[in-house]
């Protein structure tokens, strides 16, 4: 380790308060890499939260995605099993299933953790 005070330097001091000034620097400079390796790892942690955060937005959103294209594919075979176009709209049977289809998607999304 370099000496970075002045104070040691000085040959006029006696032994006890070159030690003392040593002691202080050393100190000092320990403080500071502390604090440099506290920030270090705070911007690490930060980094990998950030990650993290992509990867469950990512996540939630395929699994909404999935739920979602499960959903639209049950309306259209029921749509289709009852004789309906694409244009006329959806009979109150169906408004209900979607209700319910919806809940059950809540439901399994928030077991999952991503609702």
């Amino acid at each position: 380790m370099e000496n970075i005070g002045v104070a040691v330097a000085k040959k006029d001091m006696s032994a006890a308060r070159r030690g003392a000034a040593l002691k202080r620097e050393k100190k000092l400079a320990a403080s500071v890499a502390r604090a440099a390796g506290l920030a270090r790892a705070a911007a690490e942690r930060l980094a990998e939260d950030e990650d993290d955060d992509d990867y469950t937005t990512a996540a939630r959103y395929r699994a909404v995605s999935e739920e979602t294209a499960l959903i639209d594919r049950q309306i259209s075979a029921a749509r289709r099993a009852l004789g309906l176009d694409v244009d006329e709209p959806n009979p109150i049977a169906i408004c209900l299933m979607i209700e319910s289809l919806t809940a059950q998607m809540r439901i399994r999304l928030s077991e999952k953790g991503f609702w």
